[in-house]
């Protein structure tokens, strides 16, 4: 009568369906992590990132979070403002020096001229703090001239330029201005995203103030 009981159905090996078990449970490790929205895992299923690693949180083609490369928010044409730049640094050096030129005026004089000197030195440098700086802070990156001809500054990784990078660019006027302003000129000339010497040193750009970028 043994002869006779049918065989359980058991799928030929290799057959879908086929896999061997031991205690109850499918031979090789349970699948890893939660299952699938809306039923259980699937085969293959493992609990992690999609192959090629975690998302970088930028988008493909986009520099890596704290990089310094040769990355700008800007494209390189949008920097090519070097004309409206020269007339906008004229405009301001007469703004910025008129204050100063007024106190070493009044001040440096007298016998004791050399205490109006010095005041007069330190209202310049006020002022000057004031111009390049505090003003530009905050006001979307912009001094008057800047202002008078849409210009403004912003960092050349986004975002708006801190204090410390418009105190760098301030600071490096000097240099840029040398030979009356021919250095910051050249240097801007042959530079990739138009940058003086002061842009260099602090990471700044300078762009048409009608495009988003920076802020």
């Amino acid at each position: 009568m043994s002869g006779n009981m049918p065989e359980p159905n058991v799928p030929p090996a290799g057959q879908p369906g086929a896999q061997q078990t031991q205690g109850g449970y499918p031979q090789g490790p349970p699948p890893q992590g939660p299952p699938p929205q809306g039923g259980y895992p699937q085969p293959g299923y493992q609990q992690g990132y999609p192959q090629g690693g975690p998302a970088q949180g930028y988008q493909q083609g986009g520099p890596p979070p704290g990089w310094s490369g040769g990355y700008a928010p800007v494209s390189e044409a949008d920097t090519r403002v070097t004309g409206r730049r020269v007339i906008q640094y004229i405009v301001d050096y007469i703004l910025a020096g008129i204050i100063p030129g007024l106190a070493y005026f009044l001040l440096d004089r007298g016998s004791l001229h050399w205490v109006g000197w010095l005041l007069a030195t330190v209202i310049s440098l006020a002022v000057y703090y004031w111009y390049w700086v505090v003003r530009p802070h905050g006001h979307h990156g912009q001094t008057f001239g800047m202002q008078l001809f849409h210009l403004r500054v912003i960092s050349k990784h986004g975002g708006p330029a801190s204090t410390a990078q418009l105190l760098i660019r301030g600071i490096l006027l000097i240099v840029d201005t040398l030979f009356f302003g021919l250095v910051g000129w050249l240097t801007m000339m042959f530079s990739r995203y138009r940058q003086r010497i002061g842009d260099h040193a602090a990471g700044t750009l300078v762009i048409p103030s009608d495009l988003p970028a920076g802020g």
